[in-house]
């Protein structure tokens, strides 16, 4: 196997807030492009709860985007088009249906800020959908249904991580765009953990050309290794389904402790018989795939 690192594009990295506060963790954006990251995209979460949840999140937007367009190295892109070989290339997503559930006009302001990604749920159900968490058998409301066909009019990614098994198969029924799960592991190698996406889900996602995203969370990988997640996927719905979604910044269990840590991995995949060329569609070729096909098709 070649000694050249491959490329990553991570699926789900909660650096907003650290952005914002300045105290960074796992993530220092402006370091991830000697860190071999092709992209990432970068979750903009609120706590459920919070009175104008949609200002915060809009806030929290315009502060990463003050905060990239100052460095160098990284930046924000829209469209597979934008995607830059010199640079990192951030997507921007927002994760939880709470920060954008009471009006369609939201979407829109999301859109021209330039997100790309939309996760329906966190823990929590929300007026649109059901969270694993809370009601796995329980799906998308009739508000949620209408959002996910009025986001077909637009050229997005929707997220199904943190979405009930229900939610997960509605939304692949009814939904004309691209899916995936940015930041799971895989619950029948823990399935105590509901939070884990199901086979049922991970089949809807597979069959939708969709990729789940395996996190490096330690409490959600259950006594096995991140390589075991990916096996699992490969091996039941194929090579095609599976990719990265670290959860760096969002989790304090990470087996991979940074970005630098995630080319011992790539070690570990190619002792376990993975070719390069495997290697590399986990690490960002399944998700460029999608950009490929979605993110500027609309236009």
């Amino acid at each position: 196997m070649s000694s050249r690192a491959s490329l990553i594009f991570d699926l789900h990295c909660d650096t907003p807030h650290n952005i914002k506060s300045r105290q960074f963790g796992h993530v220092i954006p402006e370091h991830l492009f000697r860190e071999h990251y092709r992209g990432a995209i970068f979750a903009h979460f609120v706590e459920p709860g919070k009175h104008f949840p949609f200002v915060e999140a809009v806030t929290l937007i315009m502060s990463t985007l003050a905060y990239i367009h100052e460095k160098r190295r990284i930046h924000v892109i829209r469209t597979h088009q934008e995607i830059s070989k010199t640079e990192t290339n951030i997507l921007l997503g927002v994760e939880g249906g709470h920060i954008f559930d009471n009006t369609f006009k939201q979407l829109e302001t999301f859109y021209d800020l330039g997100v790309r990604v939309f996760t329906i749920t966190w823990n929590n159900s929300n007026a649109l959908a059901h969270a694993a968490l809370d009601s796995d058998k329980k799906g998308l409301t009739r508000r949620g249904k209408d959002f996910v066909r009025e986001l077909n009019n637009y050229d997005v990614v929707l997220d199904l991580s943190h979405a009930s098994t229900r939610t997960a198969l509605d939304v692949c029924e009814i939904s004309d765009n691209h899916v995936i799960a940015s930041h799971s592991c895989v619950r029948a190698l823990r399935p105590s953990f509901m939070r884990n996406i199901s086979d049922r889900a991970l089949k809807a996602i597979a069959q939708k050309d969709g990729v789940v995203g395996v996190n490096f969370s330690e409490y959600h990988l259950g006594g096995h290794s991140v390589a075991d997640h990916i096996d699992y996927i490969k091996d039941n719905f194929g090579i095609g389904a599976a990719a990265i979604g670290s959860d760096f910044d969002g989790i304090d269990d990470a087996v991979i402790a940074s970005p630098q840590g995630i080319s011992k991995f790539e070690k570990e995949l190619g002792e376990r018989g993975y070719t390069k060329a495997e290697i590399e569609k986990v690490f960002s070729g399944n998700f460029l795939r999608i950009l490929r096909k979605t993110v500027g098709s609309k236009q």
